[in-house]
């Protein structure tokens, strides 16, 4: 799917190899539903409120402005924006769990064979933080889960 130039802004993610011993993984899921959809779900603030945060300040966009997901129990987390590809690809950091160290989480968007496919990368983990990233990723897990049953017209917070 070709999109306009001007309406792009990305900065050279710094995609370096993940050091010797860092974790890194990715978590994905595939939609029947367009990928313009399926994007907005997971991106756009006013979808992400219903379903994932009870608030959001800012929006991923080619401003590549930070954002910040905010949760009622949980406080919230500035995520500052690496790249930006509308349709494609948002790249962004964040502290982790616990505030040691700092993780790059990228989401990727394609369509195959009349579906959409959506993947969350996320590295940075140090070897030892194991548990952690093992927690992260059944997060993200959950999150594509939330963001299929919110496409579904499906509340999974009344659950």
């Amino acid at each position: 799917m070709a999109t306009k130039k001007s309406t792009q802004k990305t900065t050279k993610a710094k995609s370096k190899p993940a050091a010797r011993g860092e974790i890194s993984y990715t978590t994905s899921n595939v939609f029947k539903a367009p990928l313009s959809k399926v994007w907005d779900a997971a991106v756009l603030s006013k979808h992400l409120k219903k379903h994932f945060v009870d608030d959001m300040k800012g929006e991923f966009g080619p401003k590549l402005t930070p954002v910040t997901w905010v949760w009622k129990g949980f406080g919230g987390i500035e995520l500052p924006v690496l790249k930006y590809v509308k349709h494609q690809e948002i790249v962004f950091t964040g502290m982790s769990m616990g505030g040691k160290y700092e993780v790059t989480v990228r989401f990727e968007f394609l369509r195959k064979d009349g579906k959409t496919i959506f993947r969350v990368h996320e590295s940075g983990y140090p070897k030892k933080e194991l548990k952690t990233a093992f927690m992260m990723c059944e997060g993200w897990s959950e999150f594509h889960t939330g963001v299929k049953a919110y496409l579904a017209g499906v509340d999974l917070r009344k659950y």
